[in-house]
């Protein structure tokens, strides 16, 4: 009865306070990118038709884990086939978290060409306990 009772308490707190944090980090992910709006992470060769001055790889990486919830959730929706919605917006946060911290190395670049992403689960067999996201691209920086 006791495991039971430690299981809910776990299983609800851990509930609550990754909503908590996860609504927090999706605030603060909008407010930066409202900051570097004027940065473009473009896919493709786009670039202006001007000299280049500068050309460098940046990078912003980052390491996001799923709470206990997030873990059950998941592993219920894997067992029965279904879509594991928990993941997608883990994996949300984990890209656009890492896109800003790219563009944030390239502060003063005028773009940020061939942007990419790689991904990687962070956990043992089944089990996704986290995901870690790197994006990469070429900052320019063009001749006024």
């Amino acid at each position: 009865m006791e495991d039971l009772i430690l299981f809910v308490l776990l299983f609800c707190g851990s509930y609550l306070i990754g909503r908590y944090k996860e609504k927090k980090h999706f605030a603060d992910i909008v407010r930066r990118e409202k900051e570097l709006l004027q940065l473009p992470a473009l896919t493709m060769k786009q670039a202006e038709d001007r000299p280049v001055v500068k050309a460098e790889l940046v990078t912003g990486n980052v390491v996001i884990a799923g709470d206990y919830f997030k873990q059950i959730m998941a592993q219920l929706a894997s067992f029965f086939g279904m879509r594991i919605a928990v993941a997608e917006s883990m994996m949300d946060r984990a890209r656009r978290e890492a896109l800003l911290r790219m563009k944030a190395q390239a502060a003063g670049a005028d773009a940020i060409l061939n942007v990419r992403f790689e991904s990687m689960k962070i956990g043992a067999r089944e089990k996704v306990a986290g995901v870690e996201v790197l994006a990469f691209g070429t900052a320019v920086y063009y001749r006024q």
